[in-house]
C-alpha cells in the first residue's frame, strides 16, 4: 500500500488527559526523618492532600477514556501519536465526547465537595498541613482536562522547502522509509492483539476446571468489531484470521454448559495459534 493511500484512509490522534495529582513532596517531613536516621538522599515524602477515593471516579472516567483510544488506534512513533482509521472516526468524535462530558461532571460533582475535603485534610493532616498546598477552586478546575487533536499522516511528497534538491530528496526518501516501518509496526500490533484474544481463549477452555468470565469471548468480539477498521494496510491474511476468531465466538454460557462445545473451541483456537505461529511472527510477516 502507498503512503498516499495510507494518508486516505488514517489519520493521527493525540490524547491529552490531565488530573491533579492529589500529592505534594513535603521537603521539611523529609529533611527531618533524614535527620534522624542520619541518612543522605534516603528518599521522600510525599502527602496525600485529599481523600483519595474522591478522586477515583473521575481517575475510572480517564483511564476508560485511554482504553478506548488504545482500543481504535495504532502506535504511530514514540510522541503520542497513534494512527486512528478514517472508518473510526464518527466513532471515536462521538465516544470521546461521551467521556469528556462524563469527566466534566465528575470533576464538577469533586469541586462542589473540594472545600469540606480541605477542611477534612486540616484535621487529617495536622502539622502536616500547609494551605498553600490547595489551588483555588478555579485553579483546580483547569488542572483536569481530557483533549483530542487530529494531523494528517505525514509524507514525503509533501515535503516542500527550498533546498538543494538533493537534500530534499533525501530528506523525503528518510519520511518515507520511517512511514514505512511505522506501517510495519501498526500490522504486528494488529496481530498481537489477535494472538492475545486467541491465546487466552485457548488457555482458559483448554482445561475443563478452568473458569472464565464472559469478558473472555465479549473481549474477541470487541476486537473484531473494530479490525477490519484497523487493517489500513488491507493485509489479506489479517481479514483471513477475523473470519477464522468469529467461529470462537461462542455465547460463554453454552461453553460452560457443553463440554464438547468448549473443548472443541478450545482446539479451534489452538489451531488459529499454530497457524499464526508460536515463535512470535504474524503471518503477514511470514509470508512478505
Amino acid at each position: 500500500m502507498t503512503t498516499s493511500t495510507l494518508q486516505d484512509r488514517a489519520m493521527l490522534a493525540t490524547l491529552h488527559i490531565s488530573q491533579w495529582t492529589n500529592r505534594k513532596h513535603d521537603k521539611t517531613v523529609s529533611a527531618e526523618v533524614e535527620r534522624n536516621h542520619q541518612a543522605t538522599d534516603a528518599g521522600r515524602y510525599n502527602k496525600q492532600l485529599v481523600d483519595r477515593a474522591s478522586l477515583e471516579a473521575i481517575a475510572k472516567v480517564a483511564s476508560a477514556a485511554r482504553a478506548y483510544h488504545y482500543k481504535v488506534t495504532l502506535p504511530w512513533g514514540d510522541n503520542g501519536d497513534r494512527l486512528l482509521p478514517g472508518a473510526l472516526f464518527m466513532d471515536y468524535r462521538n465516544e470521546m465526547a461521551t467521556f469528556k462530558g462524563r469527566f466534566s461532571s465528575e470533576v464538577s460533582a469533586f469541586l462542589t465537595r473540594y472545600p469540606m475535603l480541605v477542611q477534612d485534610a486540616y484535621k487529617r493532616l495536622g502539622s502536616l498541613y500547609v494551605a498553600t498546598d490547595y489551588p483555588h477552586v478555579g485553579e483546580m478546575r483547569s488542572r483536569f482536562a481530557i483533549e483530542t487533536s487530529f494531523a494528517p499522516v505525514a509524507s514525503g511528497n509533501d515535503f516542500r522547502v527550498n533546498l538543494n534538491d538533493e537534500y530534499v530528496d533525501q530528506i523525503k526518501r528518510e519520511i518515507n522509509e520511517r512511514n514505512a516501518a511505522l506501517q510495519r509496526a501498526s500490522v504486528v500490533d494488529c496481530w498481537t492483539r489477535v494472538r492475545t484474544v486467541v491465546g487466552n481463549i485457548h488457555e482458559r477452555l483448554s482445561k475443563a476446571d478452568n473458569k472464565f468470565k464472559d469478558t473472555l469471548i465479549e473481549n474477541a468480539r470487541d476486537l473484531l468489531d473494530v479490525l477490519p477498521a484497523l487493517n489500513v494496510t488491507g493485509d489479506p491474511e489479517l481479514a483471513k484470521i477475523e473470519k477464522d476468531v468469529r467461529d470462537l465466538l461462542v455465547p460463554p454460557q453454552r461453553l460452560r454448559d457443553d463440554a464438547t462445545l468448549r473443548s472443541e473451541t478450545a482446539r479451534k483456537a489452538e489451531e488459529l495459534l499454530a497457524r499464526m505461529g508460536m515463535s512470535g511472527q504474524s503471518l503477514s510477516l511470514e509470508t512478505a
